[in-house]
């Protein structure tokens, strides 16, 4: 484990680098060209970080992608590149939220149980996907991209015709009932207590996947499948169980988001939070204990951004630019080293190469 982490620390300061010159190239000759160039490098470098308001702000965002990130960094130590994440993540908030407004939960267990009943359904956006992949071998990355649109449809029509308040101007729920809120834990932002699972979630992932004989297992057969059939492994019921486990993590933190910071479920399209999960597992190189510090540096860019955006009056567009280039920078190299993710593409060639000839 050591040896992983001081591998994932060093490949942290050569993205804490590649950052450093991304806004060298960018950020710098943008500021030069406003009024107040001083005004803009301070906004976006040091506005996350001059008020414990805009620190909570930046634990609020990263919060839900510390989640999915975690979730993204299990499916993919089992090999599969699984992105149901994302249909994971909305499906566990709309799950949690009907189970807020029409079950009968006890007052004190009812943000509990609710998010129970957010992982468990919303687990099912990665669950279908990996078992098409092992028992039909159709590819996970294809039938999970359609899911989650499907999964998006599904879940407006239920928003629609099953939670709909009448009385609301939009399409939105009932109010959720305030004992199935989670706790807010600083007074002027919206981070709440699931801040904390998510810590926990993260630490405890890296103990079992790096100091247990199944998280041994489970990282054999992600990146050496033949060894592991050598060694005798049940690979397929290993992978399925990463699927299994990295669904629950998804819904969990779908409903953790909704219970958290929303008095409504009102999502009538994917959130988006899946996907950036993903790019946070891939800086933190599939290591649960570098997800947190990831999760905050992307974090610290969107709030960095919408205080450039608010402060000094810069366009959300321009702005937008800005972060995607650092994250573009600090993400493609990882991307293209991902086994999983070249393993995918081998597949599609040969089967290419197979119709062709």
């Amino acid at each position: 484990m050591k040896g992983n982490l001081l591998a994932g620390l060093v490949q942290l300061l050569v993205t804490l680098a590649v950052v450093a010159a991304v806004i060298l190239v960018v950020l710098v000759p943008f500021a030069l060209s406003q009024p107040q160039p001083a005004a803009v490098l301070t906004s976006f470098l040091l506005g996350p970080l001059d008020s414990v308001r805009h620190l909570g702000n930046v634990a609020e965002v990263a919060t839900p992608i510390a989640f999915t990130g975690l979730a993204a960094t299990v499916i993919f130590r089992s090999g599969l590149f699984n992105l149901g994440i994302e249909g994971g993540f909305f499906l566990g908030g709309l799950a949690a939220t009907a189970a807020a407004l029409l079950l009968p939960l006890p007052h004190v267990a009812a943000p509990f149980l609710a998010i129970v009943v957010g992982a468990t359904v919303g687990s099912l956006a990665c669950i279908v996907p990996g078992y098409l992949r092992i028992r039909h071998d159709a590819s996970e990355m294809v039938t999970s991209l359609v899911l989650n649109f499907a999964i998006l449809f599904a879940g407006v029509f239920v928003l629609n015709y099953f939670l709909r308040d009448p009385a609301a101007g939009t399409l939105m729920s009932y109010r959720i009932p305030a004992d199935a809120r989670l706790e807010r834990l600083l007074p002027s932002t919206r981070l709440n207590s699931g801040a904390i699972i998510a810590v926990l979630a993260c630490l405890g992932a890296g103990i079992w996947l790096f100091k247990t004989r199944a998280g041994l297992n489970l990282r054999i057969v992600g990146s050496s499948p033949g060894f592991a059939t050598h060694l005798g492994l049940p690979s397929s019921r290993i992978v399925m169980m990463a699927q299994v486990a990295g669904g629950l993590i998804a819904g969990m933190a779908g409903a953790i988001e909704v219970l958290g910071l929303y008095p409504r479920f009102s999502w009538t399209h994917l959130p988006g939070l899946g996907w950036t999960g993903i790019i946070v597992a891939i800086l933190a190189r599939e290591n649960p204990f570098l997800i947190l510090p990831a999760a905050l540096f992307l974090g610290y860019l969107q709030v960095g951004g919408n205080i450039l955006a608010q402060e000094v009056g810069i366009p959300v567009e321009v702005v937008g630019l800005i972060t995607a280039a650092i994250m573009l920078a600090v993400t493609a190299n990882a991307i293209f080293q991902h086994p999983a993710l070249l393993r995918l593409i081998r597949t599609i060639r040969q089967r290419g190469e197979a119709s062709a000839s």
